[in-house]
């Protein structure tokens, strides 16, 4: 029986810490960092506050994102943040990190610029980078895959899913799915998931075209030297 849970269930997060080994570090300081959560309560000092970081509390901009108000955030969050970063097609680590600070740096540049009080009362957890992360994930399949073929609208349709879900949010002020929230999410900074895919998007159109340069390079290089 012990054989059977640990090969059904623990098997494939075993395969994939050992594809992307970050996945561990990360796990650990989404555990470290939401430890408060067990007793019922959260680590209100490293959440991001605009006058506590001009008052020179810094690291707020960068524990912010792994602090979770309850555990039902930190579920929510949590699992879409590694499933979705586990999904991407990007081999290089460097990249894949690029993405997750550029969705971090847009989802609180955004939150913290159009509600102001919002961001003043708190901006905490995962979600604006996992909105970043679904939209690159999606892109990258569209681009790996044949014109026409099914994976490449199923690429564009979470695409569309996941802007339409944020432009709906910025319009609305609220969740689009604020069935979901149960009193447990707290006052979400919706416009934080808008401003992630922004983020995302942007590190994603300035490392494409590196990609390809170097990709047009080999050929030539490998021309030059086998002459």
């Amino acid at each position: 029986m012990k054989k059977l849970f640990g090969s059904k269930f623990l098997a494939p997060i075993h395969r994939a810490i050992v594809r992307r080994p970050e996945l561990l570090l990360f796990g650990l300081l989404l555990a470290f960092f939401n430890a408060p959560v067990l007793v019922g309560s959260c680590w209100h000092s490293l959440m991001f506050r605009p006058d506590a970081v001009q008052s020179g509390q810094w690291w707020r901009l960068f524990t912010h994102p792994f602090v979770h108000l309850t555990w039902y955030h930190l579920l929510l969050d949590g699992v879409a943040f590694l499933t979705l970063y586990n999904s991407l097609l990007e081999i290089k680590f460097a990249r894949r990190l690029t993405y997750i600070v550029a969705a971090a740096v847009g989802s609180l540049s955004l939150s913290w610029l159009t509600t102001p009080a919002g961001s003043g009362n708190g901006l905490c957890g995962l979600s604006g980078i996992a909105h970043g992360l679904m939209a690159v994930s999606a892109l990258e399949i569209v681009a790996s895959q044949p014109p026409h073929s099914t994976e490449r609208r199923i690429g564009w349709f979470s695409f569309s899913v996941v802007v339409g879900k944020a432009a709906f949010e910025v319009l609305t002020g609220r969740m689009f799915f604020n069935f979901l929230d149960f009193g447990l999410l707290g006052s979400p900074v919706v416009v934080s998931h808008a401003g992630g895919i922004v983020g995302s998007l942007i590190a994603l159109l300035f490392l494409r075209p590196m990609q390809n340069q170097r990709s047009t390079q080999l050929p030539t290089l490998a021309a030059s030297a086998t002459t």
